[in-house]
């Protein structure tokens, strides 16, 4: 989508015009002034004319110093003018700048304020095209909501990419936002239409994405799909807080009873959530200015990084991180969220969210064995096959999101600067706004048309039925439990900050990565235990240092054989020998 809309560039385009004429007529006076009248060589041009041939003729009739007409018989119109004029590449944010000391420039800059103010007061500045007679979207879409056939109302969702109850929810929403509020004489279109063609250019990618394709389909001018777009992304991006929240207690505990039966071990309850990372790619490579190298990703292109946390069961997201960009580790962008930050705050004891190997360890954490360490035991595929059953969901719910809003497959934001880059987040998180929404209303057939979520459990099919409103019971429990993590997060970092003032930071790593183990050697025991199967060659001290049974006992020994050799020695005898081993 433009930065712009057409009616801007316009205007610009005609106030550098307007300015490079009057240096060009400058220049000319100059060239007047210090040569005969006839025939005048200019000074070398930048345009597509040779200035080393034959001299251009110009035709002048004097009247006074300041008022001239001439006729270049060898310039045209779209020739440029010399690079080293001073108003050549002026704009219209520079005409402020230009020195009026005498009368001359002070007119032409009132005349090109006074043009340009004129061209700002009409509404349309190109020649319209012939009209098509076509029906807005909105239009389209109330005939398709009232036939009630099945069929209407599955081209609806592929238009708007949600269903009925869920487009009248976003209006409803979003409706009251200030972006909305007009001037009564003339109103314009209504939110209705506007989230319409919000709505539509969001699920689409690729040439189909485009202003005037979308424009065209929509039965609007491009002018109208960047405004209403604008507007509606705006409406919804006030509203992240609201939407994308945490779970709650009853969410909770129907993920529990998901992540129990998926695994079949109780418990991987515990980690009722997941976290991953998705690359939105760019379809416009970002400017110099912009630093496009931070966008280059390890999948060579230029994306956006984005973190989410989701549920299993309804793949709602809970908790994102947007705004870092492609080159951007997943582990240092989810550092940023508020999980990371206040653990406590959001998960009880005993509480993680599972992620995968790029995220590290800690001890809210839990995720598989390394690929190199699961290749040494069938013990580690066993546990690493059982973590990704469940994990998986949660780049199920990334395949939801981009097969609803394809526009997150190759956003066509053209990114110059800070401002392009927090408008492409916005539109990011806009569209999860809407994606978290329309989940309340999807079913089976949504699953199927937007991604393949085959081979799901009767559990998380339940799931997907619309939620009811919380009653009164259902908030008090809500409150009680958001009370009793605040206070567990207060008590936490009273702990962690005495721990942090009497030890050292590689004690206090040592510390985090040995709860991580314990952690999941926890989880690994309770799995082997849960479908009975017995461990083949590790231990629980061999698995906590990523090897096998065979290979820890050998660590064992090297380490022995190392004390052995320099016991009797002195310090630096033992240094000396392990050097020149």
């Amino acid at each position: 989508m433009p930065r712009t809309s057409a009616k801007q560039q316009v205007l610009k385009q005609t106030a550098e015009a307007l300015v490079e004429s009057c240096a060009l007529r400058r220049r000319v006076q100059d060239w007047l002034e210090n040569s005969s009248i006839g025939t005048i060589t200019p000074p070398r041009s930048t345009s597509g004319l040779d200035s080393e041939s034959s001299p251009v003729s110009v035709s002048v009739t004097v009247t006074s110093s300041s008022e001239c007409s001439l006729s270049l018989s060898a310039l045209s119109g779209s020739d440029s003018v010399d690079s080293d004029s001073d108003g050549a590449r002026s704009s219209v944010s520079d005409m402020s700048t230009m020195t009026d000391s005498d009368g001359s420039t002070a007119r032409e800059l009132r005349l090109i304020r006074d043009i340009i103010q004129q061209l700002e007061q009409r509404r349309v500045l190109l020649e319209r095209r012939t009209p098509r007679n076509a029906p807005t979207l909105v239009q389209l879409l109330d005939k398709l909501r009232d036939s009630g056939r099945a069929t209407d109302l599955a081209y609806f969702r592929h238009l708007v990419r949600v269903l009925p109850p869920a487009f009248d929810a976003i209006v409803n929403l979003i409706s009251s936002h200030e972006a909305f509020k007009v001037n009564p004489k003339r109103p314009g279109a209504s939110a209705r239409e506007q989230t319409a063609v919000a709505l539509y250019w969001m699920g689409r990618s690729g040439n189909g994405g485009g202003v005037r394709d979308v424009a065209f389909a929509c039965g609007c001018s491009e002018g109208s799909v960047h405004a209403y777009t604008t507007r509606v992304i705006l409406a919804l991006y006030s509203i992240r807080s609201q939407v994308l929240c945490w779970a709650s207690e009853a969410e909770k505990e129907e993920a529990r009873a998901w992540v129990a039966q998926r695994s079949g071990c109780t418990a991987f309850a515990n980690g009722w959530s997941m976290v991953d990372g998705s690359l939105i790619p760019l379809a416009y490579t970002p400017s110099r200015t912009a630093h496009p190298r931070e966008y280059f990703d390890r999948k060579a292109q230029y994306s956006l990084n984005l973190q989410a946390v989701v549920l299993p069961t309804t793949l709602r997201f809970i908790d994102y991180v947007a705004g870092y960009k492609g080159s951007t580790q997943d582990s240092r962008a989810f550092a940023a969220s508020d999980i990371v930050k206040q653990p406590r705050k959001y998960l009880d004891e005993g509480e993680f969210v599972w992620t995968d190997n790029g995220y590290g360890l800690s001890e809210f954490t839990c995720g598989p064995y390394d690929h190199i360490v699961a290749a040494k035991s069938p013990d580690f595929k066993a546990y690493n096959k059982a973590v990704s059953g469940v994990r998986v969901r949660s780049e199920h719910a990334f395949g939801y999101f981009k097969g609803r809003f394809q526009s997150m497959k190759g956003l066509r934001v053209q990114i110059q600067d800070s401002e392009d880059h927090h408008r492409a987040v916005q539109i990011i998180v806009a569209a999860m706004v809407a994606h978290n929404i329309a989940l309340r209303w999807d079913g089976p057939a949504e699953r199927d048309c937007f991604v393949d979520l085959s081979g799901v459990s009767n559990q998380a099919r339940k799931a997907w039925h619309e939620l009811q409103e919380p009653d009164a019971e259902t908030e008090t429990v809500q409150k009680a439990a958001w009370a009793r993590r605040i206070n567990a997060q207060r008590r936490h970092d009273q702990k962690e900050r005495k721990r942090a003032a009497q030890l050292s930071q590689y004690r206090l790593d040592t510390d985090r990565k040995s709860k991580a183990k314990e952690l999941r050697e926890k989880l690994h025991s309770a799995l082997f235990n849960a479908i009975e199967r017995p461990f083949f060659d590790t231990t629980p001290e061999s698995r906590k240092a990523d090897k096998t049974e065979k290979e820890y006992l050998e660590m064992l020994e090297k380490r022995r054989n190392r004390r052995n050799a320099s016991r009797g020695r002195g310090r630096g005898q033992s240094a000396r020998s392990s050097r020149g081993r």
